[in-house]
């Protein structure tokens, strides 16, 4: 690989930082890599981001909630429960569960301890947002979310 300061290829291990260290520190620049998407194929996104002096962009705050995962009232369709049950898809069409789709206590644990805080985490350090000083309203969803 050929950059500006010279072939990177054909340097010693040590060459990146050496590179670094003559060009007075790290970049304030860093590129993220997309989390790749089932059947996403060989495409790749990159997202890059500098760092401003005057930067008014924080963090975003994410919450979520499990509620809908208790079921509170057995037989209610929210999700399915067994096979054959009809249930909702995200489209509010209503399907016919099978096996595979029945939500567990072992799926709903593994939702709750593990796939949701680590989606929210990975979120939360890629995400940086513009604060505004009023609230954000959300409407209603299929549902009733």
């Amino acid at each position: 690989m050929c950059c500006a300061d010279g072939c990177l290829a054909a340097a010693p291990g040590f060459a990146f930082d050496e590179m670094v260290r003559r060009s007075g520190g790290p970049s304030e620049t860093a590129v993220v890599r997309e989390v790749p998407r089932r059947a996403q194929g060989a495409m790749q996104t990159y997202t890059v981001a500098t760092k401003e002096d005057n930067s008014d962009w924080k963090p975003i705050r994410i919450k979520v909630f499990t509620e809908d995962l208790k079921n509170v009232i057995p037989g209610s369709g929210r999700y399915c429960e067994k096979r054959g049950d009809r249930c909702p898809d995200y489209l509010g069409h209503n399907r016919t569960c099978v096996t595979e789709h029945v939500l567990s206590e072992e799926k709903k644990k593994l939702y709750e301890k593990t796939i949701i805080p680590e989606a929210v985490k990975l979120h939360a350090e890629r995400l940086l947002v513009k604060p505004m000083a009023e609230g954000v309203v959300m409407g209603e969803g299929p549902g009733g979310l």
